[in-house]
């Protein structure tokens, strides 16, 4: 770290940031800390949007019906890292941490389940 004058008043070594959104990790937690889709909008910078898809029919069955709630409140919801989910996520080593919210919508039989990812919160 440099002050004004360009001297050097701090020095230590960089720090390797893990990531917590792995196969190796707890997965993470439906939070049910709801939020209004458009208080979201007024409050936070969308960086990046991750769709997630089933595999299986037990897999479509969850993730419709979890698209489904979401959808009916008109909300997304908070999701984190970690044991207690209150933690960023991270995806890639030295990646930035960002905060998620799960936003769902559905059509019939159709399902669109995203991730919505954050790492800039607005300061009105």
């Amino acid at each position: 770290m440099f002050n004004k004058d360009g001297k050097e008043i701090k020095k230590q070594d960089p720090k390797e940031i893990v990531p917590n959104v792995r196969d190796d990790t707890p997965p993470l937690k439906w939070t049910g800390k709801f939020f209004k889709r458009e208080e979201i909008l007024k409050k936070f910078v969308i960086n990046k949007s991750i769709q997630l898809r089933h595999t299986d029919g037990l897999t479509f069955e969850f993730l419709f019906d979890m698209a489904k709630t979401l959808d009916d409140k008109k909300s997304l919801m908070f999701l984190g890292g970690g044991k207690s989910g209150k933690e960023p996520l991270i995806f890639q080593t030295n990646g930035s941490p960002y905060r998620g919210f799960l936003d769902g919508r559905i059509n019939k039989n159709q399902y669109q389940l995203i991730l919505r990812l954050s790492n800039m919160e607005l300061k009105i």
